[in-house]
């Protein structure tokens, strides 16, 4: 449920600037008392409150007991002077750095000691920036809520002081952060606000608010979602980067599909903002970035203790604890429990999820952040269902195949990252972290075709992931030009072992081993970003390096030469990828900007496809885009028209496991997206994709992809005077076009509906969810290809087509207490 948003704090009011400026003028007066303190960012004037724009935005939603933020009894973080920015800012030119922002739990982070940070020396620029760079302060989790400023006319104030001695305590362990500046037309933040306008339940309802992102779930609730992006059939994250608070999500060679990404040990209401980066254009995006990269902010949304208890449909019971100890949203503690028995046959399942996260000053300019977490989970899976079994009446909608489908899923991650001391415009991170995962997955989509004792197929995965990441960004002089300069280097290292193995339908039993390996697999990356404004104009130029070494043991070959395939039981390969990245930016306005973007993209190998020696042949994509985008405090827009061509392309059928390699293909199409917050407590974003694959040389559209996305999230909090309340009203809307399947066919449109209502008074708050509201009888995933699910009949190889599927109308109710 959104916090509400108090009614002093909209944008635009006098009276919030009224006060700001007072506190402004009275901190001014006390900086000629207190000369030592002077904290203003080096070479950035702060913006004037006095000048109409209140820096309170839409997401700042808050209770009715709290008060506004100009209120004098405002947080620290609130009433904290303007600090040098980030090391995710620090690249920027003087242009570019944005104001100090109210901390938040973003991986982009440095904390700043307010007593001991000298100022700096203002870096001189005539350059003009960009729309996206003139943003002024504002909370993370609404990036999109800007005015912008033009460099050459920001208004500066006197030298900000030492806050008070009662709060200067408090102020200690506040953390700056901001976000990394848009580069490019397709790149959007999406804040709380939006997020907490539609029923959040599970990581797939957060993925759907991403723009022309289709996440499915199929195959049970504890399976990685199948995503479709920008004309890519990503199947479970190999085309897809995802990044939750720092930590990499996508597991490289993994037995059930290359970059699988299992997002489901996110707990949804710590999700504070999602940052995605259409396209491959940017030199941080690595492995799986081909159609784009999506990194989750973390953070906790009140101050204080929340209970929260779901009861819903089809015995569904979910319990949420989240502690939040001070004023730094960056700093929680949070659990999950949950379980259902599915709104059809096989379809329950149990989680549990910890997630923590704490931000630390270390004094004398050093900064820690640590997040860890485990999560666990046991879940069943209903298979496909036969159309041809559905027309005759011999299966329901919602019926199940084979009993013995499911899985378990476990996840243990680590990240320590620190921020060092500043010199000068220098910024660098350094971040370490560790993940165990092991995944144990059953399921048989063909029945019998394969075997008369079943093709039911069990796969195991355990994995191991050790990495480093270091991140510097400074600004340098060119021609007497400032230049903005990022440069990142890391390596991980992954240790794998799988297995595949057939097992009987009567019993569960084995009866055959097909896959038995273990991999090492290690990636070292180094890349370098340059950003050189000139005037309006501004051109970005980048390049990446990732060199990959696997090493394989196949212990099936090594003890049953049957299974010698004559790669050798011992073998290993390397390869090195070279990326090139490029932009051209021209601000038509001081909010509004045109772009052109270029990207070499790619993804790694499954490494047991590799034989001794080989050079590791990576997937590469090139991608290039045209668009314009527009920032503002009310209305933020982007459209852009993307192309990406795949040399060396292939084609995965995960549910009977063949690959089938196509050659070149291109993907091509247009897309825009909106935020809009016309009306006080009105909250909108909308987004449309069309897009469109092909293989190059017979112009055939590849099978599975998603030619029309549409999405649109609308959000309304109504304060309720008369009984001291806030009422909340939110609509998720989706729209899928008809993909096209093999053998020339086309899966159903799907259109849903999803509903929220909310009544929060004081420290209570009662939130009705409606999924599927308009009760769609929908096909959650469509396919075409042979099966026999009845073993009396004979084998055949016509292709027919199968479904899962989707939930119906499922309603939930959940009791919010905040303390």
């Amino acid at each position: 449920m959104r916090k509400p948003t108090a009614s002093l704090a909209q944008a635009g009011q006098p009276t919030a600037s009224l006060t700001l400026a007072t506190a402004s003028l009275a901190q001014a007066t006390a900086s000629m008392a207190q000369p030592t303190a002077f904290l203003t960012q080096a070479g950035q004037p702060t913006e004037a409150p006095a000048s109409g724009k209140a820096l309170a935005t839409s997401s700042e939603r808050r209770t009715p007991e709290e008060p506004p933020p100009s209120d004098a009894a405002a947080s620290p973080a609130e009433q904290q002077p303007a600090k040098d920015p980030s090391p995710s800012d620090a690249a920027a030119s003087p242009a570019e750095q944005q104001p100090a922002k109210v901390p938040s739990s973003h991986s982009e982070a440095v904390a700043v000691p307010t007593e001991q940070q000298p100022a700096e020396a203002p870096v001189p620029s005539d350059a003009v920036a960009s729309p996206t760079e003139q943003q002024p302060a504002k909370d993370p989790s609404s990036p999109s809520d800007a005015v912008a400023v033009p460099a050459e006319q920001q208004p500066t104030e006197a030298p900000a002081t030492t806050p008070p001695p009662e709060s200067a305590s408090k102020q200690r362990s506040t953390v700056v952060r901001g976000a990394r500046p848009a580069r490019s037309a397709s790149e959007v933040t999406l804040g709380r606000d939006i997020l907490d306008t539609a029923p959040r339940m599970n990581a797939t309802d957060v993925l759907r608010v991403v723009p022309g992102l289709v996440a499915s779930q199929h195959s049970g609730e504890g399976k990685a979602q199948q995503l479709f992006l920008r004309g890519f059939d990503a199947l479970h994250g190999q085309d897809v980067e995802l990044n939750v608070g720092g930590l990499p999500v996508n597991e490289v060679s993994h037995i059930h599909a290359l970059g699988y990404a299992d997002t489901n040990f996110i707990i949804p209401e710590l999700v504070q903002s999602l940052e995605v980066t259409e396209g491959s254009y940017r030199a941080f995006q690595g492995d799986f970035a081909v159609a784009g990269t999506v990194r989750m902010d973390l953070g906790a949304r009140e101050k204080g203790v929340e209970f929260a208890g779901t009861l819903g449909q089809f015995n569904q019971r979910r319990l949420v604890v989240t502690v939040r100890p001070g004023e730094d949203p960056g700093t929680f503690a949070a659990a999950e429990l949950g379980e259902s028995e599915g709104f059809g046959p096989q379809r329950g399942y149990g989680r549990a999820t910890l997630l923590a996260q704490a931000n630390l000053d270390l004094g004398h300019g050093l900064s820690a952040r640590i997040l860890g977490g485990s999560y666990v989970t046991r879940f069943d899976s209903p298979g496909v269902v036969r159309e041809d079994d559905l027309e005759a009446g011999r299966r329901t909608f919602y019926s199940g195949s084979f009993p013995r489908q499911g899985g378990t899923v476990s996840r243990h991650q680590l990240l320590i990252g620190v921020d060092l001391p500043r010199e000068g415009t220098a910024r660098t991170r350094l971040e370490a972290f560790g993940i165990l995962s092991d995944l144990r997955l059953r399921n048989n989509f063909t029945g019998y075709r394969v075997d008369d004792r079943g093709d039911g197929l069990e796969q195991t995965n355990g994995g191991s992931t050790l990495g480093l990441r270091a991140e510097h960004r400074r600004q340098v002089t060119l021609f007497d030009r400032p230049v903005a300069l990022e440069l990142g280097l890391g390596g991980r290292r992954d240790g794998i072992h799988q297995t595949q193995r057939r097992y009987r339908e009567t019993d569960g039993t084995f009866f055959a081993d097909e896959v038995d390996a273990d991999i090492t697999q290690t990636d070292v990356w180094g890349y370098a970003e340059a950003r050189l404004p000139l005037g309006r104009w501004a051109f970005r130029l980048g390049g990446r390096a990732d060199a990959l070494g696997v090493e394989v043991f196949d212990a099936l070959a090594f003890r049953d030469p049957r299974y010698y395939d004559g790669q050798g039981y011992s073998r290993s390969a390397f390869g090195v990828h070279w990326g090139a990245k490029a932009g051209v930016e021209y601000a038509l306005t001081d909010t509004w900007a045109l772009f052109a973007s270029y990207g070499d993209g790619f993804r790694s190998p499954q490494a047991r496809s590799l034989a001794e020696g080989e050079q590791a042949p990576f997937v590469n994509v090139h991608g290039a885009e045209l668009g314009t985008r527009k920032d503002g405090e009310r209305l933020s827009f982007q459209a852009s028209i993307f192309g990406s061509q795949v040399a060396d392309d292939f084609f995965f059928d995960h549910t009977v496991g063949t690959t089938v390699f196509t050659g070149e293909t291109l993907r091509t199409g247009i897309s825009a997206a909106l935020q809009a917050r016309p009306l006080e407590g009105v909250t909108a974003a909308l987004s449309a994709t069309v897009a469109n694959a092909t293989v190059t040389k017979t112009d055939a559209k590849l099978p599975y992809f998603a030619p029309l996305v549409a999405r649109a999230d609308v959000g309304w909090d109504k304060p309720l005077p008369g009984i001291d309340a806030v009422l909340s009203l939110g609509t998720g809307l989706t729209l899928i076009g008809p993909r096209p399947l093999p053998y020339d066919e086309y899966s159903h449109t799907v259109f849903l509906a999803d509903a929220q209502a909310a009544l929060r008074r004081g420290a209570l708050a009662l939130r009705l969810d409606v999924k599927n509201l308009l009760n769609t009888r929908w096909r959650d995933g469509e396919f075409v290809y042979s099966s026999r699910f009845d073993p009396t009949l004979q084998p055949s190889l016509v292709p027919a087509r199968h479904f899962t599927a989707g939930a119906p109308r499922v309603a939930s109710l959940t009791l919010e207490v905040h303390l």
